[in-house]
Formats: C-alpha cells, sequence, structure tokens
C-alpha cells in the first residue's frame, strides 16, 4: 500500500477534502426521504436520524477521501 508522507499532501488534502465533502453531504442529506422526511414522533426516529446522518457522513468521506487521493496522484503524475 502507498502511504505518502509528504507534508503537502496533508495540506492539499485537508484543503480539498472539505471543499469537496460539505456539498457532498448536504446534496446526499438533503436527497434521502428517510433522513429530511423524518416525522421526530417517538424515539426510535432520533435514533434512526442519527444512524443515517452518521452512515452518510462516513460513506461521503471516505468517497471523497478517495476522490481527493486520485487527484493527487494524477497531479503527481503529471509532474
Amino acid at each position: 500500500m502507498f502511504q505518502n508522507k509528504d507534508p503537502n499532501y496533508k495540506k492539499y488534502f485537508w484543503k480539498r477534502f472539505f471543499i469537496l465533502f460539505i456539498p457532498i453531504f448536504t446534496i446526499g442529506v438533503i436527497s434521502e426521504p428517510y433522513i429530511s422526511n423524518n416525522p421526530f414522533l417517538e424515539l426510535e426516529d432520533y435514533g434512526s436520524f442519527i444512524f443515517f446522518s452518521l452512515f452518510y457522513a462516513l460513506i461521503l468521506g471516505g468517497i471523497s477521501a478517495l476522490i481527493v487521493s486520485f487527484a493527487w496522484r494524477l497531479k503527481l503524475s503529471k509532474q
């Protein structure tokens, strides 16, 4: 497995990760009817909201990290 310890990579990653993650997460949460149309009538509704929100954050965070890492590798291959 490739492990990059370049300090420029860390700066590149964290700068672009949130720029990519926040819009994707926002669109994902708005378009998910189980999250946006939750009536919050029972305690179970709150638990399902938290579960789906954390699930989306984990999955979409991983996808965003993968895209940023691929962009870094493409940037290095062009140099």
